[in-house]
This record gives structure tokens, C-alpha cells and sequence, in this order.
């Protein structure tokens, strides 16, 4: 049996709970098993239904879980590095090396420290480690290829890297290059990609395997989950047979057969629920887990299209609006169908995407480049996405061009470029790009499509975490003009992010208690930042009338409990988007789905009409 099993995949397609039921299996056939969640948005806990954190945790008899955070790996990483320079450094270098590590890009190296920790770890028989959706984990697994490859070029060169001296990083270096070799050997090694059958979930795991071999990772297992059961009926008719055709689609690129999990009735949390999963998945079980929620009232609390129409429409200068979410809860078909609607009307609209995985393309059914171009057959539309590759090497020409107009030459210069060679310099990059489009105002909307919950949340974090630093800049150094600037545009970044008449934030829920959930502590993250949250888009909403088969009927009485767990969860507007018959793409599908959100200008005007009419006669016994 493999040391490490990897589950990589889509945003939303069901990676936590595949490798949640592969520990509870493993560790029942007697292996002292550990399943990590690598996600900042990790779910592992709502998973096992108990509290877990940075720790590792005793689940059951041979089971731990651990979930890394960000913040906590940072701090240690920060002291177990500088500890042993502090009997050694005067107190004025140690000031340095101290800012060094509170920089930004310190929290991403820390993060994959202590990943690669668990790649080391004699204590388990296996390790399971649970990913962030695909594109953050193949960054994740790049960097201790990056990091090594900086770390040697540093010591050949003047010695430093972004977060303080080669001299500390040796040890750590040693650590890389072994954790790359443990990834690399099938013997220890597997990757289990999952995906959804769909073709934007399809699409992207068989990227993901290109560039997985890319890093000379080469051991798969395909999963296919939520594959629709035969008789579901109602809604899932249509989309059982486009399921099918993806399957097939996958099938043929594979040298090996994939593993299909059906769709099930009800949610998969807590020990047992688990245990029978894993028999489905691994043994072929026919057995279907139901949701425990029948007879649950239909839920009549949605707001009405024009309240939202309100909230993604300034009434005047331009507005940003940023939809946000777990993975897999329809954040880019939401953001696409609003684009698309808004520019229907009249309006100039930007649609960008911050997700590395980039799906604008596929709902838009267009190609959609780095750069901001016209949407064919959309008038008044225009898209991009930020190409990290292409984002760092503008950021290193940027830096490197201002150094230079700074009078700056030589060995300065080289030492500069040597430094932007860093791993870190990629999230600086993604965050200029991320900051030049909230600040555009050529347009009447921007419209945001962002990376699953926990990254965009990182994203957010990083013009605060920026101020921070270069306020500390313009303290020390009063005569930097470059500073000065600087803070001052940070400055209007954060006043606009916070200010809710020029930024709109909807969070993208479907009606189940992960997604809930993991939304509540996104907007929890966005308030201590200073940010509301205006409005909830629930997706994938069953209609009784077509629930025609006992499967159906389960989702559906689920579906109603959990819309009026997120009335009590969140107290905003709700509003809704149906299930659609096939995989929503291209102009058609998107104006439904726009309409559904936006209602039309004339019935918006109507039934505002007849509100205001309501309010001032009394009512209708007035």
C-alpha cells in the first residue's frame, strides 16, 4: 500500500469526503492513518462533525486529522527559523530579519513547510492529505521544487532570499528535495484526481494531470463522483445522459478504468455515514445514504430579483462586484450570467476571473485571454483572467523598470533580480493584477469571479497585510516618494473594498451544510477585515413538481431544511437559481439563468411599482 494519497481535483466535487472515507477505511483495517487538509477553507471537521484545528487530533481507534492554518504555521515557521540567530545577530539585524518574516509571502512558504513536514512523518502508516481545489494545489506542489531551485541559485549568489539569509534555509532545502523525491516515487505516492461528470470538472482534471506529470508526478487514480443513479428521475433525467457523455469523453483519454461514485440521496457526514460510503466507492455496495430530512416545509423566503438588481447596479461611478464560495457551488456561472445580463441592457461590464483555474472561458463558450478584450456576441461585455505566469514576469519587468528610473544600477540591479526569482513574487503579482481591476473605472460594472473561498480570502487579506508593510516603509524611510504612493494607493484599495456604495460581495451557496457553513466563516473573515456582505445566491434549487422519484424527493425535503438554516445562518437576502437540465453554457443558458437572478428592467419596474403602491394605500384592505 502507497505511504501518501493525495485528492486532488475541481473546487466542489467532493475531494474532502472521498479522502475522509479512505482514512476511516484504512485506519479500520488496522493502519495508523493521518488525513491533513491543506485547504484554508479546510471542511474536515464539518466532515467528521467534531472540532479538529492545527493539531493532530485522535478521531477514532488508528485515525488523526489535522487541518493546517495558515497563521499559526507562519508563526512557528517564523520563530523555529530566526530562534537559533538571535544568540548570534545584534538586535538592529535581528529587526530586519523579523520584518522580513511578517512580509506577506512568508505565509504561503510557512503553509507548505509544514505540508511537507508530513512527508517526513515516521509515526503514521499512511497519510491522506485532502487538497485545495486544483490550481492552489499544484502551486502547493511546485514550491518545493521552486523553493529548492531558489534556495541553491540564493547561496550561489549574494546570499539572501525574500524571507531572510540562505544560512537558515539549508536544513530546509534538504527537507524539499526529499519531499520531492517522495512525491515523484509511485511506490510511496498516489494521486487520486476526482471530478465531477461535467465538462468544465473533466476538463480540468486532465489538465491537472499534464502538469502534475510536468513535475514528474506520474501514479493517478480517477474518481468520478456524483454520477446521477439510474431512475433519479425529474431534474436529473436530462443530465444523466450528458453525465454519460463526459464519462465517456474521460474514459477514452485513460490508460486505466475510472472508479464511478453514484450521486447520493442525502449528505456524507460522521464515522458511519463514512464507513458505508467507503464500501460504495471501494467495494462496489449499492447501498444509497438518504438524507434524514423528509417532510421538511418548502422554503418561501426568497428575495425578489430587482432587491439584487439593487445591489450590483451603482447609482453612480462604477461598481465592483466580488462573488465568492466553496468550490463546486456555481460562483462562475453566477458571475457570467450577471456579466452577461448587466451588458444585455446597456451596460459596459468587466468579467474577470482571480481563479487559477479560470472557467469564464467554458461558461462564456469563448476563448478569454490575459488581456481585457470584447466578449464575441456579447455587446457591451468584456473578459480576462489573470495568467499568473504572465502576471509575474509584468510585475518583475515593473520592479525592475522602476529600480532602474531610480537611478539604480549594477549590482543593486542583479541583486534585485535575483530576489524577484523568489516563489513569493507570484502572489505579489496576482494581487497587483487583482488591485488594477478593482480599481478600473472604465467600466459600469467589474464583475469578480474568484478562486474558492479560502484562497479568495487570502486574496482579500493581502492589500491590508501590504498597507501594513508599507507603512512601516513611509515610518522609516519619510523622503521615499515610492512608498508614499504606494500607501496612498493601497490606502483607496481597502476604502473601496469596504465601502458597500462601490462593492457588492454575494456569497454563493447551494443548500447543503458544507457550503453553508464554509460561507459563514468566509463572511465572519470578510467583517473583522472591515467587509459586509450584502446578499446570498443559492443555486441548484430542486422544484417539488419535478421531484418525481423517492432519490429526487430525498435532495429535495434536504435542499428546504438546510435554505432555511442559511435564512438563520446569515440574515441577508436570499435569492434563487434553479437546477438546470445540462451544464449551463454559452448565451442561452446564461440569459436564463440572468433573468432568474435579475428579473427584466420592465417586471423589476412593475413589481417595485407595486410595492410602493402597496406601502402607500395600506395594503389591500387599506
Amino acid at each position: 500500500m502507497h505511504k501518501y494519497t493525495f485528492f486532488s481535483g475541481k473546487g466542489g466535487v467532493g475531494k474532502t469526503t472521498l479522502a475522509a472515507a479512505t482514512a476511516v477505511r484504512t485506519a479500520a483495517a488496522g493502519k495508523r492513518t493521518l488525513i491533513v487538509s491543506t485547504d484554508p477553507a479546510s471542511n474536515l471537521a464539518d466532515v467528521f462533525e467534531r472540532p479538529i484545528g492545527n493539531r493532530v487530533t485522535e478521531i477514532a481507534p488508528n485515525l488523526f486529522a489535522l487541518e493546517i492554518d495558515p497563521d499559526s504555521a507562519t508563526k512557528e515557521y517564523g520563530e523555529r527559523a530566526l530562534a537559533p540567530l538571535r544568540a548570534v545577530l545584534p538586535p538592529d539585524a535581528m529587526k530586519v530579519l523579523e520584518e522580513q518574516f511578517r512580509s506577506a509571502c512568508t505565509v504561503e512558504i510557512a503553509s507548505f513547510d509544514r505540508f511537507t513536514d508530513f512527508l517526513e512523518d515516521t509515526a503514521f502508516d499512511h497519510v491522506v492529505f485532502d487538497t485545495a481545489p486544483t490550481g492552489h494545489t499544484l502551486r502547493l506542489l511546485e514550491l518545493p521544487v521552486d523553493w529548492s531551485r531558489h534556495i541553491e541559485e540564493a547561496a550561489q549568489g549574494n546570499g539572501q532570499t525574500c524571507i531572510g539569509p540562505v544560512a537558515s534555509l539549508q536544513g530546509a532545502k534538504a527537507k524539499y528535495d526529499r519531499a520531492i523525491a517522495a512525491l515523484r516515487d509511485p511506490g510511496e505516492t498516489e494521486f487520486t484526481l476526482v471530478c465531477r461528470p461535467e465538462r468544465t470538472s473533466v476538463d480540468e482534471l486532465l489538465r491537472a494531470r499534464e502538469e502534475l506529470r510536468t513535475l514528474g508526478i506520474g501514479n493517478f487514480r480517477i474518481v468520478v463522483n456524483g454520477v446521477i443513479p439510474g431512475g433519479a428521475g425529474g431534474p436529473f433525467a436530462n443530465q444523466s445522459s450528458s453525465q454519460r457523455e463526459q464519462v465517456r469523453r474521460l474514459s477514452a483519454k485513460l490508460d486505466r478504468p475510472c472508479i464511478e461514485v453514484p450521486l447520493q440521496g442525502g449528505e456524507v457526514k460522521g464515522l458511519s455515514a463514512l464507513g458505508r460510503f467507503a464500501a460504495i466507492v471501494f467495494d462496489g455496495k449499492t447501498d444509497t445514504l438518504q438524507g434524514g430530512f423528509t417532510g421538511a416545509r418548502p422554503y418561501t423566503g426568497f428575495s425578489p430579483p430587482y432587491a439584487l438588481r439593487k445591489m450590483v447596479t451603482g447609482a453612480t461611478g462604477s461598481r465592483t462586484v466580488v462573488l465568492t464560495g466553496k468550490g463546486g457551488v456555481g460562483k462562475t456561472v453566477a458571475a457570467c450570467a450577471l456579466a452577461a445580463r448587466l451588458a444585455r441592457e446597456g451596460s459596459r461590464v468587466l468579467l474577470a476571473t482571480t481563479d487559477p483555474a479560470a472557467h469564464i472561458g467554458s461558461v462564456l463558450s469563448v476563448e478569454v485571454s490575459s488581456q481585457v478584450r470584447p466578449v464575441p456576441g456579447y455587446p457591451g461585455l468584456f473578459a480576462v483572467r489573470i495568467d499568473q505566469k504572465e502576471s509575474v514576469e509584468a510585475y518583475k519587468a515593473k520592479i525592475l523598470s522602476r529600480a532602474s528610473a531610480s537611478g539604480h544600477t549594477g549590482e543593486m540591479l542583479a541583486v534585485l533580480r535575483e530576489e524577484l526569482e523568489s516563489p513569493c513574487t507570484e502572489e505579489m503579482a496576482v494581487f497587483e493584477e487583482f488591485s488594477g481591476l478593482v480599481e478600473r473605472d472604465d467600466f459600469d460594472a467589474v464583475i469578480l469571479d474568484t478562486a474558492p473561498t479560502g484562497h479568495t480570502l487570502r486574496l482579500l487579506e493581502l492589500p491590508y497585510d501590504y498597507a501594513r508593510q508599507v507603512e512601516m516603509m513611509v515610518a522609516v524611510r519619510k523622503d521615499d516618494a515610492g512608498a508614499t504612493g504606494a500607501k496612498g494607493k493601497l490606502d483607496a484599495l481597502v476604502r473601496r473594498l469596504k465601502d458597500p456604495r462601490s462593492t457588492t460581495f454575494l456569497l454563493v451557496i447551494y443548500p447543503e451544510y458544507t457550503p453553508i457553513f464554509e460561507a459563514k466563516r468566509a463572511a465572519e473573515d470578510l467583517k473583522e477585515s472591515g467587509i459586509e456582505v450584502q446578499g446570498v445566491i443559492a443555486n441548484f434549487l430542486l422544484d417539488e413538481e419535478d421531484c418525481s422519484s423517492p432519490f429526487s424527493m430525498s435532495r429535495y425535503f434536504m435542499q428546504q431544511h438546510y435554505l432555511m438554516v442559511a435564512e438563520e445562518t446569515f440574515r441577508l437576502p436570499i435569492f434563487k437559481v434553479p437546477m438546470l437540465p445540462s451544464e449551463p453554457a454559452g448565451k442561452d443558458a446564461l440569459d436564463r439563468v440572468g433573468r432568474e437572478l435579475l428579473g427584466g428592467q420592465m417586471a423589476n419596474m412593475i413589481s417595485v411599482m407595486g410595492m410602493m403602491m402597496g406601502r402607500k394605500g395600506g395594503g389591500c384592505c387599506g
